[in-house]
């Protein structure tokens, strides 16, 4: 006789076991991410305060964003103080620890006041993890500069499928490029890499097609498109815009960085590749405008920003010759700090992304360094939404870690309201409900809270 009941009585019961032995296991981390924890007893087990059984982490001691001086009239008479603009109500201003070095706040306003003059366009580079992936916040930012300063175009776009690629503020159709990313640690070959933290190879050919969209104003047309690659080999690349004009180039083996470019106003490029073996390296292409602003976004899903520091530096510099930068933007956090965290591990990541920062100004002599601290983020203890333990921690390191680097900071977290910032967005519409990533309009949201940071300071 088949004996149903008993069967599902013993499936509920295996089930069971299972979700209580995952009750005590550690917590699991997936290619940085940490995995939201198992917990079938929290609604019968007394609520255990994370502070009770694990290390009070004390906030570094932050010092004054130095005093700019402005130029020296006459020989040997003293530099007056330059006057510090007040922070506009409302407006989570940028602090900058540079004292009016290269890599402050002030290069990059001297780049947006000669826009016009310039024989490029204004380029910001912006790392960060998923919190930014598939332009979220960086697509607002990006527009919200151009409304001001001009430009069309997305800029960097992988040339192959990444996590990074669905972005519906271009459209990739790509054929025959295998992508490599810093995450898959095994296979990844790190001299390869490029300023994206990957690298694409082909088996003889391969195609990219590369098509504007409506997402705003400013996504549906440039005026430049550039290929980005290092060869070993002799190869063929094609151009084609706009399905008519086509323009070829044989690329001869060199060790250096290469690119090729076209111009003419585009709403869609298709390259063609030819030739090429593994000794091959394409790392992306651009979509420009021939002047105003323009914002890469380099997001690297698991990330928290430290591999950057091994991408070689000879490649980033002959990169910074192609593609010069005014502006360098760090955003990491979410995959450097858990409830977990100690005192000693946030000091070992301020330690190693001073690293990054210093391999940054060594490519990048002139152009503006902006730290951005983490996002808020929030876990469920005890029936309520808090920010999860380390978080603010975290962020007074990485303000710690602008001010030991003479470089800006602008405080994300203050900025998305503070404590519980990221559960009331989610209320709003504006954030997941895993308390940790926004979406596209809570990304708008920010980016004005970033861009009015940037204005304030001009």
């Amino acid at each position: 006789m088949n004996n149903q009941p008993a069967r599902t009585f013993v499936l509920i019961a295996i089930i069971v076991t299972i979700l209580v032995y995952m009750h005590f296991m550690p917590q699991v981390s997936l290619a940085g991410t940490s995995l939201r924890d198992v917990d079938i007893l929290s609604d019968v087990l007394p609520e255990i305060d994370g502070d009770d059984n694990s290390e009070v982490i004390a906030k570094p001691v932050i010092p004054a964003a130095p005093t700019v001086t402005a130029k020296a009239g006459k020989p040997g008479e003293q530099a007056p103080a330059k006057k510090k603009k007040p922070c506009p109500p409302g407006t989570t201003c940028i602090i900058d620890y540079s004292g009016g070095s290269a890599h402050g706040m002030e290069s990059f306003y001297k780049a947006l006041e000669n826009v016009q003059k310039m024989n490029r366009p204004v380029r910001v580079a912006y790392w960060g993890d998923s919190f930014i992936e598939s332009d979220i916040m960086t697509t607002d930012l990006r527009a919200l500069l151009q409304d001001k300063y001009g430009g069309n175009g997305v800029g960097w776009v992988d040339c192959g499928k990444t996590t990074n690629s669905a972005r519906p503020t271009v459209r990739v159709a790509t054929n025959g490029f295998t992508s490599h990313s810093v995450m898959e640690r095994k296979t990844f070959n790190t001299s390869q890499q490029g300023i994206s933290q990957r690298y694409f190879t082909v088996a003889g050919s391969a195609q990219a097609t590369f098509s504007g969209t409506t997402w705003n104003n400013h996504c549906g047309s440039w005026g430049t498109s550039t290929l980005y690659f290092k060869t070993s080999t002799p190869i063929s690349i094609t151009a084609t815009m706009n399905d008519g004009e086509q323009k070829s180039f044989s690329i001869e083996a060199a060790s250096n960085v290469q690119s090729v470019s076209v111009t003419g106003q585009m709403t869609k490029v298709k390259w063609a590749v030819n030739g090429a073996n593994s000794s091959t390296q394409f790392y992306g292409t651009a979509l420009d405008p021939k002047n105003g602003v323009v914002v890469d976004n380099f997001a690297m899903r698991g990330s928290a920003g430290m591999s950057l520091a091994s991408i070689p530096e000879q490649t980033m510099k002959e990169m910074a010759a192609k593609r010069p930068y005014d502006m360098l933007v760090l955003q990491f956090g979410l995959n450097a700090t858990s409830q977990r965290s100690t005192q000693k591990q946030l000091q070992h990541y301020v330690t190693q992304m001073s690293k990054v920062v210093e391999m940054l100004k060594r490519c990048y002599p002139n152009a503006t360094i902006l730290i951005v601290s983490m996002s808020d983020r929030d876990q469920r203890s005890g029936g309520e939404i808090k920010t999860m333990k380390g978080v603010e921690e975290l962020v007074s390191y990485q303000q710690l870690l602008a001010a030991d680097n003479k470089v800006a900071f602008f405080n994300l977290f203050e900025a998305m309201g503070g404590n519980g910032g990221i559960s009331k967005m989610a209320q709003k519409g504006m954030a997941g409900k895993d308390y940790t990533h926004i979406n596209f309009k809570g990304g708008a949201y920010l980016a004005k809270k970033l861009y009015d940071g940037i204005m304030a300071g001009k």
